[in-house]
């Protein structure tokens, strides 16, 4: 462990000698919508040892940390004054997945690590709303020193509850853990105070060996730590009102005399709620879904036990994590690495991973959905603009994470056909009324018709190329083409349409090539799907818009897009262009990019403000940091892209303290919105939220695409869509086995089929357990919500055929199995500098010939499914059907593959493919 603390800091310094980032809030626990802890760092504030932690939005959080060196206390967190003195705090770092505060207590160097894992290929893992602390100290005269270590939280913490509420509190001991449970005594299900959840349940906890502890006020233990190094393994009562005097859940260890420390002392905190969304479907049943950890863990117990014991893998993964992600974006520039370490917590912390009725048998889910929140900002569920400004971030670490966002708002949309384009959210679109945890449906009309629609086939069609998974697409299908109707019609010159900022001028620029891309996204979708005849027709359609919209977009001279058709002194960020270079849409010509940049290049130097360059001229001073980094990610020049990721980190490490602000003037995190002048937030600004995945729009270009695997269980089109395509539902399958081609040569290719297919089965049965991947960030196999039979499909032209070739067989879809992603992977396309940086990762990434040959192949366990029409399978239901069911669904994809093989032979004779006569 202290060999990688070292390895990552010479990354650290290599990037960046001398520290220059200086953000204005820093995260310390940061999990879920609801465990959001930061410590705010702004001008004039105190240093951690001298500061209270805040919940994002700035409520106090009473969570403290104290070493005692030879009998003199030292506050290392925590602004109260039980203490003797304070540890000085000497340099700060921040990565992903961690913030490192190095401090001098007396004769002790002592490094606190603040941990909150980021896991995207264990969701177990991921959806544990957990997070760590621990604390290392090393001599710094060689002499031994007597050292003891105190941390506490106040009862009510890290929950909100308005002083004087009830709370009761317990404390319990494992065989393994200790850990101190509190929770106010009315729960409020599904309510918020102060944007903090009233229906959950706080924890603190460690490992049992060695430990004291005491609940009971904050003056007693902290007094008592102080004078003798101990507590007195008491507990005061078991409820109170939450306030004055204040109530704590104090732990603390004595190492005894010693140099250094020989291991991290760890603790660790976790706000638990159990359901965590509300969740309407779109027949109007309510459903209370749970986190995505109990289908692991039957009990909290049993979930604290496996975290607590986990420490030092967690944190092997966290580091390796670490490494991957700021070893690519120092590829970019050094700056980047600041940026993404600052954001990434936030991002993934936004997210709750759900289920219906986990079993904590380690049995596999069948029905996952994932909710975000849109922190800082809206507060709505899986508002659609937030989710599309952070969907980089999410294909970056797993793209079947935006498979499980999309999914709920694709369900709740498939039988709105009245509706012809998306909705906003799945929640109240105005400020009074439910927002989250409550999806209680898809927002009704609105004005935002070409931006949500755009945005949805623009995810969907991401989501599916980078996972490889085409379920919704295939169960989604008739939904995507309402949308790309609409869009074909509407989008070229938008007349009673607001833009995400607000915006609502006719005929502009940025919002028009969004639902162009988007009616691109569908013929993309359409070929996926086989479906020949949509295809073309929309393939056809945004090739002729997008000319079209050129021709309406260029400036009289022909040397810039305007931000406005028609309008000269018009000027705009175009960073919907983004969308056209990460699926490789090529609809926009190299030369209009470069010249947009050149356009770019001279904003920058004429008319820049102290923190970069507006949204658009329309809006006034109002900048985006999102989408200044969809702006990097399109233009040509390096140097460009540089001086805008430069002004973000700017604002990102202004230290500016948010007062000037009347909005939740504490929650000083970096604002996706901000004025350019000033540096103020822009009405909520976004800060905490998870938008600022937009700061990955350059990491995404580094994902390889994979073949698109579409499974149905029931065809997703009406008898009257168009373009049914070959091979696009199961009649064409009967079609073949009850064809001409002959009963002894059919009943050969079965036997074959059947043959080959139990041979693989008996294969995965015997492979053993699967063992977590070395690499962190490996892409998982995606949660395909039905299995029945496969389609392969890649639209990449420039795909190697070694890669495109290889098929992913049925196996496991759990989402929390890794796989290598190299059996299906293919290079990403893209243009001009965005490329060239993806075919330099890929090469770099990509095995020696020697290597790979010699590796072992990975064969997944098999999962269960059962058939559409009776459902999920129940308890009771035995292996042996569950396996079944498998098994014919498995040989039904095998016959499909000898289907198109055959078809295949006889297209090269000239024959007509077999029928039934009528």
């Amino acid at each position: 462990m202290l060999c990688s603390l070292l390895c990552l800091t010479v990354l650290v310094l290599l990037a960046d000698c001398q520290r220059s980032f200086f953000p204005s809030s820093i995260p310390l626990a940061v999990r879920s919508p609801y465990l959001s802890v930061w410590y705010n760092s702004a001008a004039g504030t105190q240093p951690l040892s001298s500061s209270w932690p805040l919940f994002w939005r700035g409520a106090i959080i009473g969570w403290t940390g104290r070493i005692r060196v030879d009998g003199v206390t030292f506050s290392w967190m925590g602004s109260d004054t039980i203490w003797n003195n304070t540890a000085d705090v000497l340099d700060i770092q921040i990565t992903p997945t961690r913030t490192i505060f190095f401090m001098q207590a007396g004769p002790l160097n002592v490094t606190v690590t603040y941990l909150s894992p980021i896991e995207p290929s264990d969701w177990v893992n991921q959806s544990t709303p957990f997070s760590y602390v621990s604390v290392e100290a090393r001599s710094l005269d060689g002499a031994a020193h007597a050292i003891q270590l105190y941390s506490d939280v106040s009862s009510g913490q890290p929950t909100d509850g308005q002083d004087g509420n009830p709370v009761s509190w317990s404390n319990t001991l494992t065989a393994q853990s200790l850990y101190h449970e509190t929770q106010p005594e009315i729960i409020q299900r599904y309510t918020e105070n102060a944007q903090q959840a009233q229906d959950g349940r706080a924890y603190s906890m460690a490992l049992r060996p060695g430990l004291t502890w005491e609940i009971d006020t904050d003056v007693n233990c902290r007094q008592q730590f102080m004078n003798s190094g101990n507590l007195t393994k008491m507990q005061q009562g078991t409820s109170g009102p939450m306030g004055q005097p204040w109530y704590v859940f104090a732990i603390a260890v004595d190492l005894g005399s010693i140099q250094s420390t020989s291991s991290p002392v760890t603790w660790a905190i976790g706000y638990v709620r159990d359901p965590v969304v509300q969740h309407k479907t779109s027949s109007g049943v309510t459903e209370d879904r749970r986190p995505y950890w109990t289908i692991r863990y039957p009990d909290i117990g049993a979930l604290i036990d496996a975290f607590v014991n986990d420490y030092s893998t967690a944190y092997a993964r966290a580091v390796e994590l670490d490494e991957r992600v700021m070893g690519e974006a120092a590829k970019v520039s050094s700056q980047y690495i600041d940026l993404v370490s600052l954001v990434a917590r936030q991002v993934m912390g936004a997210l709750d991973i759900t289920v219906l009725g986990g079993s904590g048998n380690g049995v596999e889910a069948t029905d996952v959905k994932a909710f975000m929140k849109d922190v800082g900002y809206t507060q709505q569920i899986n508002t659609v603009q937030r989710m599309f400004a952070a969907f980089p971030a999410y294909l970056y670490f797993n793209a079947s994470l935006g498979g499980a966002l999309l999914a709920p708002l694709l369900e709740s949309q498939a039988n709105l056909s009245g509706q012809v384009y998306a909705a906003q959210n799945l929640g109240i679109t105005c400020t009074i009324g439910l927002l989250y945890p409550n999806a209680t449906g898809p927002s009704g009309d609105h004005p935002q018709g070409i931006e949500q629609s755009g945005n949805m086939l623009i995810m969907m069609y991401a989501h599916a190329r980078v996972s490889g998974d085409g379920s919704l697409l295939s169960r989604h299908y008739d939904t995507a083409k309402r949308w790309a109707d609409y869009l074909v019609k509407s989008t070229l010159t938008p007349v009673n349409q607001e833009s995400a900022e607000g915006l609502q001028n006719s005929n502009m620029t940025n919002l028009a090539i969004k639902g162009i891309i988007g009616v691109k996204s569908m013929a993309e979708i359409s070929r996926a799907m086989q479906c020949d005849a949509d295809t073309l027709q929309y393939d056809s359609q945004a090739k002729d818009l997008a000319e079209r919209w050129l021709s309406l977009a260029q400036s009289s001279d022909g040397e810039r897009l305007l931000g406005q058709y028609g309008n000269e002194s018009s000027s705009a960020m175009l960073y919907n262009i983004y969308a056209d270079l990460l699926l490789g849409t090529q609809l926009i010509d190299q030369d209009v990019l470069a010249k947009q940049t050149e356009y770019y290049n001279i904003l920058l130097e004429t008319q820049a403000s102290p923190h970069g360059l507006y949204i658009d001229n329309a809006l006034g001073n109002e900048a985006s940091v999102a989408w200044m980094f969809f702006t990097a990610a399109s233009v040509t020049d390096d140097g460009v892209r540089d001086q805008l990721i430069h002004y973000a980190l700017d604002m990102a490490s202004s230290n500016k303290t948010g007062a000037a602000s009347p909005v939740w003037p504490l929650a000083n995190q970096l604002p996706d919105y901000y004025d350019v002048v000033t540096g103020d937030k822009v009405n909520y600004g976004g800060g905490a939220g998870p938008a600022l995945g937009g700061i990955f729009s350059l990491l995404a270009f580094t994902i390889p695409n994979k073949t698109i695997i579409v499974v149905q269980d029931t065809p997703s089109r009406t008898p009257g869509s168009s373009g049914g395509g070959s091979g696009s539902s199961d009649s064409n399958v009967v079609g073949v086995v009850g064809g001409a081609l002959g009963g002894t040569v059919l009943l050969l290719v079965i036997l074959t089929g059947a043959g080959v297919f139990f041979w693989r089965r008996r294969r995965q049965r015997h492979s053993g357990n699967y063992h977590y991947k070395d690499n962190a960030l490996e892409h998982p196999q995606p949660y395909h919500y039905r299995v029945a039979y496969q389609q392969e499909y890649t639209s990449n032209p420039y795909a190697d055929t070694d890669s495109t070739a290889a098929k992913a067989e049925i196996g496991s879809t759990r989402p929390d199995v890794a796989t290598d992603s190299s059996l299906v992977d293919a290079p990403y396309v893209g243009r001009s500098k965005a490329r060239k940086l993806a075919r330099e990762m890929e090469q770099q990434s990509r095995p020696s010939p020697a290597s790979s040959g010699s590796a072992d192949p990975v064969t997944l366990p098999t999962r269960e499914v059962a058939s559409s029409e009776t459902g999920p399978s129940s308890g009771t239901q035995g292996a042996n059907s569950a396996l079944l069911t498998t098994d014919v669904l498995g040989l039904r994809a095998e016959m499909e593959n000898l289907r198109r093989v055959v078809q295949g032979i006889r297209e090269e004779r000239q024959e007509p493919p077999p029928q039934y006569g009528e």
